[in-house]
């Protein structure tokens, strides 16, 4: 009489078919990781094309006019004028038809959560930014304006991002001129006058495919110069640390630092002022002309 032998396999049959199932899995990890990181970078450059977009929209409405730099100005010092004046509060009508409220009765007006979901990458934090930081981001936080109760406004309710202007597209202030502490100490800049030197702004802006309007930042803006030395890092965390809240373009390592991430494989994401958006490698930011005289002094 025949017995059937059920044939099973062997332990080293199975140890074989879990090392084949284990390589597998260890060549796709990496493959996987990538595109998602590749998908979040869609995301994000479809983030910056809307905001491109409202800042196009911006200056239409206002016969071609930049986005002036308010911060600066003694008149606005501590009012809710000075904070509301910041680029992101200008772009918000542009970028929803959600209305945009305000904190109480101090005037403050608080981020609609349409606008947040644009103004941060979805490599960042959203809703969070570096714990004790006075408010910059780095590669993984979002910038809060303004966090840990510094700088006016409450910072409760500080507007949030991840993206920032380049400094170099802001307009003139209406009666005041192009004036900033940013300029202090900068060829051409005349102390006491309130103006700069305007030969670095892109007044007018122009559709330059090769001027970055915003990218992604560790901070709202940042006026890079082309003597800007490369960062010891690329997290973005060094401005988070400093114990000065502003920093001066000329600086060490300067202001290109907040642009200097490695958020999308090495690089960041950039909107140029005609529009496109691209990726752009960290060793290739100097070859951009942030600023209408890059490179001239």
């Amino acid at each position: 009489m025949k017995h059937n032998k059920h044939a099973g396999f062997t332990l080293v049959e199975l140890l074989v078919v879990i090392s084949i199932i284990a390589l597998l899995i260890a060549l796709l990890l990496p493959a996987l990781a990538k595109a998602k990181k590749l998908a979040l970078s869609t995301a994000c450059m479809s983030n910056l094309r809307q905001l491109a977009t409202a800042f196009d929209a911006y200056k239409t409405s206002y016969r071609g006019d930049s986005i002036p730099y308010n911060w600066d100005f003694p008149w606005m010092a501590g009012t809710y004028q000075q904070y509301n004046g910041s680029w992101p509060c200008l772009l918000a009508p542009f970028l929803t038809s959600q209305p945009v409220a305000r904190y109480g009765t101090t005037g403050y007006e608080i981020e609609p959560a349409s606008v947040l979901a644009i103004l941060t990458c979805p490599i960042s934090v959203a809703n969070s930014n570096i714990p004790g930081s006075w408010g910059p981001g780095s590669v993984s936080f979002d910038w809060r304006v303004w966090n840990n109760g510094q700088g006016s406004g409450p910072s409760q309710y500080g507007w949030m991002g991840s993206y920032g202007l380049n400094g170099w597209v802001y307009g003139e202030v209406k009666g005041q001129g192009l004036h900033s502490y940013i300029l202090e100490g900068l060829p051409g800049y005349a102390p006491g006058k309130g103006q700069g030197d305007s030969s670095y702004f892109w007044q007018p802006m122009q559709q330059n495919g090769n001027a970055p309007l915003m990218a992604d930042c560790d901070w709202m803006d940042a006026f890079p110069l082309w003597t800007n030395a490369i960062p010891p890092t690329d997290s973005g965390q060094s401005m988070a640390n400093m114990s000065s809240q502003f920093q001066s373009p000329g600086g060490t390592p300067g202001m290109i630092a907040n642009f200097y991430l490695d958020r999308h494989l090495k690089g960041i994401n950039v909107a140029f002022c005609d529009g496109h958006v691209e990726h752009v490698n960290e060793s290739d930011l100097w070859s951009l002309q942030w600023s209408a005289n890059w490179g001239r002094r």
